[in-house]
């Protein structure tokens, strides 16, 4: 007997329709809350007062308690919750050695002709996201260097601001220490090292034609020469950084070899804190410190601290998704994608659409992950998909909206770049709708995953390379 269906039903006054009601609530919360730039803090409360709300509908108030504490102590949540806090102390790890600046600073020395800037740019940022698991980190840390050199350099303005945000992108979508990874891999049941090997059919691809096309079509400026040496000339790279790259080959290695997510992170930290404490680059009080009485700081406070938000993000969507379970709303959300998917082409287009809609709604893709997870897992095996399958259709559907629409996070971080200080005084601001247009990462991502679809592309079933 499927234990479901021996607990008690969670039942509200108006009939099973109001099991949609947190959702609705929230919907309408984000939609405020994006209207007025909110900033993350506001996110949490549109996810959490919904379900405060929805209380006084439920017939029982004590099953509708349950479901919420049931919702939280799912064991997806413990594993989520575990890999994020290690992922942001890793991400600290790379953030704060130095790494990153050291691999800026070459590019910009090179004086590369444009085109072959953008082509540099899109690279060295999908490098570097690859290796923090951040796109809004690596594009913080990028931006503010590379933005400026390349535009001095000639680099066509909102192409280098597209090439910052598509390699930021690639980064999200397939690093083992990105959130978006981490949340399509444990909702489908599926090991990060067998997601990101099988997810290397799409990213890189989508990673290639993007250079392809940004070297093609590099317009270039004239080069202000003077300009750019004096940019430069106050920055220092420090080689002995490159040696934190041992952090990420560590998680790769454990995670390809089928070691468990939250050991193959440990080992990342681990990693970290020996090569950063080997080389001088960390002092014992970097990694951890109490700088003044009741106050704690360092990489390891700074890297949790990272996390929080898309922890709070998880103890919150789970609860709401139990509701949505234990009150019938999945099972009605099942019983019509049954009437309409009738194969494997449309049930991959169901969970495609469902992960995009989600995501423009919500505005964070891992979110939208972790809400269409349940549907996309139970929807996909019903139509012999596999469990790697169905977190690269999520990953990659995450990977598109989220950074082509001008009112999305991404986008409007990349925007300030083309207003910061240090430009010339005729720099022209992009506005937000040109940046999206110059992305081409997420755009071919987007036709990858048509072409998948309708071809079968990278499709495999029950019983053919790999688990369900």
């Amino acid at each position: 007997m499927n234990p479901e269906e021996t607990k008690e039903k969670l039942e509200f006054y108006g009939g099973r329709w109001m099991c949609f009601l947190p959702f609705v609530l929230a919907f309408i919360g984000l939609v405020y809350i994006a209207l007025k730039n909110a900033n993350i803090p506001a996110y949490w409360a549109v996810f959490l007062l919904p379900i405060i709300i929805s209380l006084p509908f439920a017939k029982s108030k004590k099953i509708y308690s349950e479901v919420i504490i049931e919702g939280v102590r799912d064991e997806l949540v413990a594993i989520m919750v575990m890999a994020l806090m290690l992922a942001g102390i890793i991400g600290a790890f790379l953030a704060n050695s130095g790494l990153i600046e050291t691999l800026v600073i070459y590019l910009a020395r090179a004086h590369l002709e444009a085109n072959f800037f953008l082509f540099a740019t899109l690279l060295l940022t999908a490098l570097i996201a690859f290796a923090t698991g951040t796109s809004l980190g690596t594009m913080f840390t990028v931006g503010p260097i590379l933005y400026p050199a390349g535009y001095l350099l000639g680099a066509n303005p909102a192409l280098l601001i597209g090439a910052i945000i598509s390699g930021a992108a690639f980064g999200d979508n397939l690093a083992p220490v990105s959130d978006v990874t981490i949340a399509s891999a444990t909702t489908q049941g599926m090991d990060i090292g067998g997601v990101v090997r099988s997810r290397l059919k799409y990213s890189l691809p989508a990673l290639a034609i993007s250079g392809i096309l940004y070297f093609i079509v590099g317009r270039s400026g004239p080069m202000i020469e003077g300009h750019v040496s004096q940019y430069i000339e106050g920055l220092s790279p420090n080689p002995i950084t490159l040696l934190m790259f041992l952090v990420p080959i560590a998680i790769v290695v454990a995670a390809l070899s089928g070691q468990h997510l939250v050991t193959a992170l440990s080992y990342g930290v681990i990693t970290g804190m020996v090569v950063g404490l080997g080389t001088g680059i960390f002092k014992p009080s970097d990694i951890i410190s109490v700088p003044e009485p009741f106050a704690a700081g360092g990489i390891i406070v700074e890297g949790l601290n990272n996390s929080i938000s898309t922890v709070f993000f998880v103890l919150i969507i789970f609860p709401m998704i139990n509701i949505l379970r234990r009150g019938g709303g999945l099972e009605m959300i099942l019983n019509f994608l049954s009437k309409i998917v009738k194969g494997p082409k449309s049930a991959e287009t169901a969970i495609v659409g469902m992960e995009i809609v989600l995501n423009v709604a919500s505005g964070v893709n891992t979110v939208a992950i972790v809400a269409s997870g349940e549907i996309a897992n139970k929807l996909g095996k019903k139509h012999n998909i596999t469990g790697y399958r169905r977190a690269n259709l999520l990953a990659c559907a995450g990977t598109t909206f989220n950074y082509i629409l001008p009112f999305m996070v991404p986008v409007l971080i990349g925007a300030s770049f083309s207003t910061m200080e240090g430009l010339p005084a005729d720099a022209p601001a992009v506005s937000p709708m040109v940046i999206g247009l110059s992305e081409f990462y997420p755009w071919v991502m987007l036709g990858l995953l048509i072409f998948a679809i309708v071809t079968g592309y990278g499709r495999t079933w029950f019983g053919d390379k790999g688990p369900v």
